[in-house]
């Protein structure tokens, strides 16, 4: 179990304060007790500067997770790599890395393709399907069942430039990270759906209660049946935590603080969210 646990948003598309770059993107810096590690990259434009303005030493992290492979959560990898002389280990589904396009045919996949290239540069990496265990009360998803027929990647995204070969996304994972509060869920986009990637998560780690909720859950494009079947579902869970952002959509955003006020959050990039033993009974 993690005691202390902070998530630093590191990138996203909106910046709260002066100094603070957005970019549409995503990257969270999560110090778990002793333990740095990075969720996403962002694209790369803005990691060095808000990393260096909010006094958060990249140097430290010592695992990156990539929730899946798309251009605004891989950029920055080039830069953590660099930074951390490759003294780092490297999350990320086997599929992570191969070609991505959106509806007009234009690549949105990781700038970086060549996996065996990309092993040599990091001090070990973790091509993982299953589930896998980071560390002690830490754990990445690995690939996430879609039991939910309503929630789908919040595409169309393909695996060519002729938009022929639909992507499934399976490269979609979420972190799970169990804390004295119950379990803090993180999400890149949330690709596979979040009441999908949330029951998931309980049977993972059944018997503790999911604290919290973060990150992008891709809801963009959703229709309004989906958006009501997430809002009922989700209460559902008795999430204390909301912090939805990046890909999630105006509409999604402004209808989740409407019915979950009380656990709402932003999370422009600055944002801390902290979770410890203090917050117990709060």
């Amino acid at each position: 179990m993690i005691q202390n646990l902070v998530i630093t948003q590191l990138v996203e598309n909106v910046a709260s304060a002066p100094g603070l770059l957005g970019e549409h993107g995503a990257s969270l810096f999560i110090e778990a007790d002793e333990q740095c590690l990075l969720l996403d990259t962002g694209q790369g434009l803005t990691l060095r500067q808000n990393a260096a303005r909010l006094g958060i030493a990249l140097e430290r992290v010592t695992a990156v997770v990539l929730s899946h492979g798309h251009y605004d959560h891989t950029g920055g990898l080039d830069a953590v790599i660099e930074i951390t002389g490759g003294a780092v280990d490297l999350y990320l589904h086997p599929a992570a890395l191969a070609p991505k396009f959106n509806r007009d045919g234009r690549a949105i996949g990781a700038p970086m393709t060549d996996l065996d290239g990309l092993r040599s540069r990091v001090r070990q990496l973790i091509a993982n399907r299953e589930p896998v265990e980071i560390r002690s009360g830490l754990w990445l998803s690995g690939e996430i069942p879609r039991r939910h027929a309503l929630e789908d990647t919040g595409g169309p995204f393909y695996r060519d430039a002729t938009c022929t070969e639909i992507d499934t996304l399976p490269d979609d994972q979420a972190l799970i990270i169990d804390t004295p509060l119950g379990l803090v869920v993180v999400l890149g986009c949330g690709h596979s759906g979040l009441i999908n990637t949330l029951d998931y998560v309980q049977t993972l780690v059944p018997g503790r209660p999911i604290h919290a909720v973060l990150g992008g859950t891709h809801l963009l494009r959703a229709t309004a049946e989906r958006l009501d079947f997430t809002v009922q579902a989700l209460a559902g869970f008795e999430v204390d935590y909301l912090a939805p952002n990046h890909c999630t959509g105006l509409a999604a955003m402004c209808l989740l603080r409407q019915h979950f006020p009380r656990q709402f959050r932003e999370s422009p990039a600055g944002t801390r969210h902290c979770f410890d033993n203090s917050m117990i009974g709060r």
